[in-house]
């Protein structure tokens, strides 16, 4: 860790968050350390905070960083900071990036390897799920860093199509990395960050209220150089990280979906309005000819025969469901959630509507019961 790095972290410990100023600094400033060093007198002088600001500054003593230093060591959990080689430049370019990111694991080579921000709904369909499993996983074949935001439905997906792959992926929260966010994703993160990064611009101990996610938004479009959005509405968060995509200069994809469905309603408006359709991996590994990045015929590429017209259960024959099972009302509800194509777990969880133990207790009496199978990663399908 660097010397400065202390000091960064004052700064953003005393003015938070998605705020401009802290690169202001970085710009102006030889040194954080100076600035540190000039004392209220300099503050004022740059022309750039507040006396609310100020007085901030003023309360928020070195000390109060070298304690979440030591916090974060205790947690495993690295401190980068704005002068740090391993920070990201395609993050520091954006108009209010963090001067300190909280990392769980290792940052992977955003400078020299392509990165695409998979986005999307919570309550994916299971075309949804397809079609971000194997972009991510056919991307990630090739070198592509994945970059998500960790929740239910797209994100999920997305991670574990990378991961199974064998691949690099990177997961931003809206809260900090030790709280207890989304539970039943916690195996997920951690297999995110043994092979790539959790990180946050949240300090630890932050909880994840509603409002830090928008906010979290402009640091996946920041970490890449495209994002693709697979299923939103039309009033889809997923379309505030879109927004941050345009104002950042990044290019937009938008994967083409069922005209019948909902969730295809804000993807379809965004062809309409501009956005790259995307049918295969090689629509978006084709937008950026400036990485060497050489299709491998090897890979398999489900999303080749995309279709606007037809849901997923058209292209596939239907799911054959044994009949007459002695089965409790709610291990046949899992049972009837899961098809001939695998479906993860966090998946199951939003179609049923039951709590993730009952889920788990159901899975495992079906799996028992040679009615369905588990596969890498906890995706189910019928046996």
């Amino acid at each position: 860790m660097k010397k400065s790095t202390r000091y960064w972290m004052w700064l953003s410990l005393a003015i938070g968050v998605n705020n401009y100023k802290q690169k202001r600094i970085y710009e102006t400033y030889d040194s954080i350390i100076d600035f540190y060093e000039g004392g209220i007198y300099e503050w004022r002088l740059s022309g750039v905070f507040s006396e609310k600001d100020i007085a901030s500054l003023s309360n928020t003593k070195l000390s109060d960083a070298d304690q979440m230093i030591e916090k974060c060591n205790n947690l495993n959990i690295s401190v980068v900071s704005f002068d740090d080689e391993s920070y990201p430049d395609k993050l520091r370019d954006i108009y209010a990036p963090p001067c300190i990111l909280y990392v769980w694991g290792d940052l992977p080579d955003f400078k020299s390897r392509l990165s695409i921000a998979m986005v999307g709904t919570r309550n994916a369909t299971q075309y949804g799920v397809m079609a971000s499993h194997v972009l991510s996983s056919s991307l990630a074949k090739l070198g592509v860093i994945i970059v998500s935001g960790g929740a239910l439905g797209i994100d999920s997906a997305s991670h574990i199509g990378a991961l199974e792959a064998n691949g690099t992926t990177v997961c931003v929260l809206g809260c900090g990395i030790d709280y207890r966010y989304l539970m039943s994703n916690a195996s997920l993160r951690k297999n995110i960050a043994s092979t790539g990064a959790v990180i946050s611009e949240y300090p630890p101990g932050t909880k994840s209220f509603p409002g830090n996610f928008p906010v979290r938004n402009r640091i996946i479009s920041g970490l890449s150089n495209g994002v693709v959005v697979v299923e939103a509405d039309e009033k889809s968060g997923s379309l505030i990280t879109v927004n941050h995509a345009l104002e950042q200069g990044r290019e937009v994809f938008a994967v083409m979906g069922n005209i019948n469905s909902r969730y295809s309603t804000g993807t379809n408006k965004m062809i309409k309005d501009g956005a790259t359709p995307v049918t295969s991996y090689k629509d978006i590994i084709d937008a950026f000819p400036e990485y060497e990045i050489y299709c491998d015929s090897k890979i398999v590429d489900d999303t080749t025969e995309y279709s606007s017209n037809n849901s997923l259960e058209d292209n596939n024959p239907p799911s054959k469901h044994q009949n007459n099972l002695d089965l409790s009302d709610a291990v046949s509800k899992i049972y009837h959630c899961i098809g001939n194509d695998p479906i993860h777990i966090d998946q199951i969880v939003v179609k049923s509507g039951l709590p993730v133990s009952k889920v788990l207790q159901s899975l495992t009496e079906l799996e028992l019961l040679s009615l369905i199978t588990c596969h890498k990663g906890r995706l189910y399908k019928l046996a």
